[in-house]
């Protein structure tokens, strides 16, 4: 197993999280790793035997500091503004020492050092105790994960021989999920298993080994990226059964059957042709109903295909690649795709005639009710449509200006990077591959307006008002001391407007009125007279 290191070198483990973990010496814990406690798994220097009846106390007064002689050292490795800098910096060779060092060492390195771990599958890469429980206690810290699976002269699988006869037996594959029985035969029946387990290598049965895979990825709770690696391909084997493509299906079930919530990015690279067919959980090998949901939480895909020889048809390969393709469609931002050794035609554009020639299991139906919220692009658009799809990049492809212009049709309202490398056009020119991002960007231009403030003034003649009809219009009268004088009437108004709007005291009122009426009769006398002239007591 190379989960953690290969075997020539020395392993380093994590014996529990950070936050339960205690600290023992480390002659406690080569005690510990040889007792039947310790579940068959070593334990290194610093490390806990779980299991050991010891106190927690006597744990925690061996190595739960860092003993040192050095005040300004201490200072330096118990601020985290100044340890997780130094620890980020350092080589993967250095933090596996640096961890045998104490137990507060290990602490601290172990999340840098496992944050990403690369896998190279082997026979007893799973199968051994052992090795489930130092990815049970390393996996906490696990980010990224990196499988590998080479083609070897060894993962390629014989055909199986009648060994009477010896004629040549025909074996589907189905996939078990659950633990099976002492007595239950485990490829179905037991003349089957019987051949299986002579004619083929120790690598397809620990390939076909779901339960292990399942409880290997149960670790990896805060794992976010993975990338599987499928080097060393060879078309000429393009027929041929692998035990890499066991171990794909074995991959994709364990990701479906654990809760690997944080999980958002796939990275395919390399990846052979037939890869596919064991990845996509449509064609139903070990798949569930949520299979479908688990994928299409990816938000960003990388790929790397193999392609096949130009002088090949690699029609089905492109429907395979599509229909896996299709998975991702709902969530998916960022997605960047490349053809390894011969280039090939864009795999997000759909011509009609593998459109028409779609198999009907891989139908997506949608239902009538829903709206399609899909721009609907011309008769000779059709392809993949991601309607969250931010950036895209191609690289070693061909393609026509209709094709890639399509494309950018489709996704233009969501896309904001478009990377396109060693991409051969066969038809038309870039300026047409790119049209629909230059017509939207010169109907933005024609909306734009200006804006901007413009100052208005008005004479006074403008604003004065004409004399409304039966309006009595004032007189105003200059006397010879140089007070105007009013006509009674129009005073008398005034003083009805000048009312309160306030109800007052009846003495308060009486008195405003009487001081108003003297301060107008002032000047005013004249008027006044000729009007009440007549009354008896006047």
């Amino acid at each position: 197993m190379v989960a953690v290191q290969d075997s020539t070198s020395p392993s380093h483990y994590l014996a529990e999280k950070p936050s339960s973990s205690f600290s023992i010496s480390s002659a406690a814990s080569a005690t510990s790793a040889g007792t039947p406690r310790s579940g068959g798994s070593r334990l290194l220097f610093g490390e806990i035997d779980t299991t050991s009846e010891r106190s927690a106390d006597s744990y925690a007064s061996v190595c739960n500091l860092v003993l040192s002689d050095s005040s300004t050292f201490l200072r330096f490795w118990l601020t985290d503004e100044c340890r997780d800098p130094l620890i980020s910096l350092l080589p993967a060779s250095d933090l596996a020492n640096l961890r045998l060092v104490c137990h507060d060492f290990s602490v601290r390195a172990a999340p840098a050092l496992f944050s990403d771990l690369s896998i190279t599958f082997k026979p007893n890469t799973f199968t051994k105790p052992s090795k489930q429980a130092a990815l049970q206690r390393l996996g906490f810290h696990v980010k990224k994960l990196t499988f590998n699976l080479p083609h070897t002269k060894e993962t390629f699988l014989p055909p199986l021989i009648e060994p009477e006869t010896g004629d040549e037996l025909s074996y589907t594959y189905i996939p078990r999920i659950q633990p099976l029985a002492i007595r239950q035969p485990r490829y179905g029946d037991w003349e089957t298993t019987e051949i299986l387990t002579r004619q083929y290598p120790p690598l397809f049965h620990a390939a076909t080994n779901v339960d292990a895979f399942v409880q290997a990825f149960s670790a990896f709770v805060n794992l976010s990226h993975l990338a599987v690696a499928c080097p060393g391909y060879a078309p000429s084997m393009r027929y041929r059964r692998s035990a890499v493509d066991f171990a794909l299906t074995s991959i994709r079930i364990a990701v479906e059957r654990n809760c690997l919530n944080s999980l958002d990015t796939l990275t395919l690279s390399p990846v052979h042709p037939g890869a596919f067919v064991s990845l996509t959980p449509l064609l139903g090998l070990g798949a569930t109903p949520a299979s479908t949901r688990r994928w299409a939480r990816i938000k960003h895909l990388n790929i790397h295909a193999d392609n096949l020889p130009p002088d090949t048809d690699n029609a089905e390969q492109l429907k395979l690649l599509q229909a896996y393709l299709a998975i991702f469609k709902r969530n998916l931002k960022s997605f960047n795709f490349q053809w390894n050794s011969y280039k090939g035609p864009l795999p997000i554009h759909q011509s009609r005639a593998s459109a028409q020639t779609k198999h009907p299991a891989l139908a997506t139906p949608r239902p009538s009710s829903a709206p399609d919220a899909r721009p609907k692009p011309h008769q000779w658009q059709t392809g993949l449509y991601f309607p969250h799809l931010r950036q895209l990049e191609m690289e070693n492809a061909t393609a026509s200006a209709a094709e890639i212009s399509a494309v950018v049709a489709l996704h233009k309202r969501t896309l904001e990077e478009l990377n396109l490398q060693a991409i051969d056009l066969t038809d038309g020119t870039w300026e047409q591959a790119f049209a629909p991002l230059v017509k939207m960007a010169a109907k933005s231009q024609k909306v734009t307006t200006e804006v901007a403030e413009i100052p208005i003034m008005l004479s006074p003649t403008t604003g004065a008002g004409f004399p409304r009809s039966l309006e009595r219009v004032e007189v105003v009268e200059q006397t010879a001391t140089g007070r105007r004088s009013f006509r009674a009437s129009r005073w008398l108004g005034k003083l009805s407007q000048a009312t309160p709007k306030t109800p007052l005291l009846p003495s308060v009122a009486a008195g405003l009125a009487t001081k108003k009426m003297k301060s107008g009769i002032i000047g005013c006398e004249n008027p006044v007279k000729r009007v009440f002239k007549g009354i008896p007591w006047m």
